[in-house]
């Protein structure tokens, strides 16, 4: 299952996230995990767009099963448009695929 841990600040914006582990999707042998590969394009996507549309400085780690992105700097409008669309689109895969995608949120 691919688990991803949607960090707040304290005012409620988002600050970053955690993901890790694998979806496991594969509904015949040798088909490509479709599920691994839509999370995978949305949250590399958000990372690049505030790592390097919006040049917000802070934690950008990435490896196979795992990324992580936290801000250095408070959150803004831009920023949280960006995390509020990856976690749009983590949602409608969670919704299809429950068993292979789980949504945390954490506040603090």
């Amino acid at each position: 299952m691919i688990t991803v841990e949607m960090h707040r600040d304290g005012k409620g914006l988002y600050r970053g996230f955690r993901i890790h582990g694998h979806a496991d999707g594969y509904e015949k042998d040798g088909e490509y995990d479709l599920i691994c590969a839509s999370v995978s394009a949305i949250t590399l996507t958000i990372a690049g767009g505030l790592q390097d549309v919006l040049h917000r400085d802070g934690t950008y780690d990435s490896d196979f099963g795992f990324m992580n992105v936290e801000l250095s700097t408070p959150g803004d409008g831009e920023s949280e448009a960006l995390f509020r669309t990856m976690v749009h689109g983590l949602r409608a895969i969670e919704e299809r695929y429950p068993r292979h995608l789980k949504i945390l949120e954490t506040k603090g």
